[in-house]
């Protein structure tokens, strides 16, 4: 298998073609008088599943660079840090490469000590629609020195190389872009910026060390607003690497913003849509380095055939090692179908960075690597466990704690595990979150659990089985009610029914109806249902309190959902509320004005948190000691629900 046989970048020889490409993760790494644990255990994990390359979160190299929950590092505090982390990610056999960048013109100036201005090439306007400072020729100058000093800093202290970020709307980026230079000195020569800054990194890190840079492939930007196109940025590409400078080529797409729900793609957007491009610039490079193919690439049939087929030359897996760490072991040792397979979630990951560190929807141990481990350790006294309910919450419990030796034995109401989860499984795209319950029902089987579906659990049932534990994991049940005064002439359907399409038990066709969707939760799964009603033909109208749409649901999903549901005619009342209901119609009152709107409409959806359902609770601690988890507790999303069985099985 091509996918793991060794290849060469400048003078360093990597184990496989498995990249684990920089992404933001626990960026405190960075922060002075932080010991940067939780980081370095985090890649030290990925090392030790067999990870060829990692490419380390990118590091602001200027204190004009860091924004909102970034920092400035200090080359003392890092020292030791870099020393740390390259003698364990070596220990484990891959390499390791510190990305480097400068924000540029992004962002806003709020956060830094004395409102220091943002720098940029031209004095242009950030997304945040701040003003910015234009650098003068010692300030340009002043920035790629600095590039050079925090090179030195990581290659110094046992990094394998370096990375320039040229990509993600970055300065990099910025400086051959006609969009953020417009400058008439010599910085406004196109490559005049990236030439010299190579120049002086590669002087400043030596011969020896590995130099790489990152480009888009395509930059999502017309050429009458600045852009470059695809064709443009293989020109670029070619000739930077034809400095001699480069040991490698990296890429990624666009320039940053919204951009960032295609270049990190949901489940929404086919596996390897960017393969094509990456072939672009591998030809355009000659062969004179090697390419790191990217782009959601979660399966190793697809790295391989990328490989195969001569689009690059390593590949970058990095939310399918989040997903799973030992994602290349297993190819190794035969297992590549216990793979667990990323869902495209982005839950968990790039939707949760720029404000709380990242973790996975599936693999809850994402971050918590020491602490998890030491959980991980196997019971000394087995218990016979029952774990109640087999929602995401139950199958992990069950999962995690069969794992570490009990006797499980998982009873399931419904004909079928997953939860109210599987509701997802007729939205189209969304059906690939099924594929994290599918991987817990394989590993279930292999580990032995006893599974019952379609039972009640009972007094009787408990009593004969006498358990040591019990998990209750018994979820929650969908409202239906709104809490406000009707007539009754407009029915209204809990999130659930109207996701499957159901009223009073029967499926109904929603085509030409018309619906108020109240939606009093803004995340997800209230996008799910809102997109799914649509779909099927109904016109709505989404009425939410809350001063924008999705305002809890991630960037890459809430990207689409703004594309996409004003395409099938969907409404929304943003700061709005219903008041009541009456002859056919819904009122609101937009909270801002107090204005009062009457609605016609054949049904309303109720988009609130289902209620938990805590029936079995006194029964079951009558017959051992009972640990609630999931929806049972507090009716959150499957990421909470994961985390907390995962938690529940470790330490029952």
């Amino acid at each position: 298998m091509k996918l793991l046989s060794p290849i060469r970048i400048g003078n360093m020889e990597v184990r496989n073609r498995v990249v684990s490409t920089a992404h933001s993760a626990y960026v405190d790494f960075f922060q002075p008088g932080c010991d940067g644990e939780r980081y370095m255990a985090y890649q030290e994990r990925r090392a030790e599943g067999g990870c060829g390359m990692i490419i380390m979160t990118a590091m602001h190299v200027h204190p004009t660079s860091p924004n909102s929950s970034h920092f400035f590092y200090d080359a003392d505090d890092m020292a030791p840090k870099y020393q740390r982390i390259s003698r364990r990610v070596h220990e484990r056999g891959a390499k390791l490469i510190q990305q480097l960048f400068h924000f540029g013109m992004q962002g806003k100036s709020d956060h830094r000590q004395d409102f220091e201005p943002i720098w940029s090439f031209s004095g242009g306007i950030t997304s945040a629609g701040e003003a910015t400072h234009a650098m003068t020729d010692e300030e340009v100058e002043e920035v790629i020195d600095a590039f050079a000093r925090a090179a030195k800093v990581a290659t110094s202290n046992g990094v394998d190389g370096v990375e320039l970020h040229g990509t993600h709307g970055y300065l990099i980026q910025q400086s051959f872009s006609p969009w953020g230079n417009q400058r008439t000195d010599r910085w406004g020569q196109e490559l005049y910026f990236v030439k010299t800054l190579a120049e002086r990194v590669r002087a400043a890190i030596g011969p020896d060390k590995v130099l790489g840079f990152r480009i888009s492939a395509d930059d999502f930007i017309q050429p009458d607003d600045g852009g470059l196109g695809h064709a443009r940025l293989c020109d670029i590409a070619g000739e930077v690497i034809r400095t001699g400078h480069f040991d490698y080529l990296n890429h990624s797409e666009g320039a940053g913003g919204v951009h960032y729900a295609r270049a990190i793609a949901s489940y929404r957007y086919p596996f390897g849509e960017y393969l094509p491009l990456t072939r672009g610039l591998r030809e355009a490079v000659g062969g004179l380095v090697p390419m790191i193919g990217v782009g959601k690439i979660p399966t190793p049939d697809l790295a391989e055939r990328a490989l195969q087929e001569g689009d690059c030359d390593l590949v970058g897996m990095t939310r399918a090692q989040i997903a799973d760490p030992d994602l290349v072991k297993k190819l190794q040792e035969g297992q590549a179908h216990r793979i667990r397979l990323c869902t495209g979630a982005n839950q968990g990951c790039i939707d949760r960075t720029g404000a709380f560190p990242i973790t996975c929807i599936q693999n809850p141990e994402v971050g918590e690597e020491r602490r998890f481990q030491a959980l991980a350790a196997a019971v000394v006294q087995p218990k016979k466990v029952l774990v109640v309910g087999g929602g995401p919450a139950g199958i992990k419990a069950a999962e995690i704690a069969a794992r570490r030796g009990h006797a499980v034995t998982l009873v399931e109401a419904g004909q079928h595990l997953g939860g109210r989860l599987r509701l997802v499984e007729p939205m189209g795209a969304a059906s690939n979150l099924m594929a994290a319950v599918s991987w817990i029902e394989q590993e279930l089987s292999l580990l032995k659990v006893r599974i019952e579906t379609g039972l009640m659990v009972d007094e009787a049932f408990v009593r004969d089985m006498a358990p040591d534990a019990i998990i209750m994991a018994t979820g929650a049940r969908p409202v239906s009610s709104l809490e406000l005064s009707s007539d009754g002439s407009v029915p209204v359907l809990s999130s659930d029914d109207a996701a499957a399409g159901m009223f009073e038990g029967q499926r109904f066709d929603m085509a030409g109806t018309r619906a108020v969707i109240v939606d009093r939760r803004a995340n997800y799964e209230s996008g799910m249902v809102i997109h799914e009603v649509a779909r099927r033909g109904c016109q709505v109208t989404v009425v939410t309190p809350f001063a924008t749409f999705g305002a809890n649901t991630g960037m890459t999903h809430l990207v689409w959902y703004q594309r996409e549901l004003p395409k099938l005619g969907t409404r929304f009342l943003t700061g709005s509320v219903p008041v009541r209901v009456g002859n056919g119609q819904v009122v609101v009152m937009q909270g801002l004005t107090g204005e009062e709107l009457a609605i016609d409409c054949d049904f309303m959806v109720a988009c609130v948190h289902p209620r938990p359902a805590t029936d079995l609770r006194e029964m079951l601690s009558r017959h051992a000691p009972v640990k609630a988890v999931g929806d049972v507790v507090a009716p959150r999303s499957a990421l909470e629900a994961f985390r907390e069985g995962d938690r529940a099985g470790r330490t029952v």
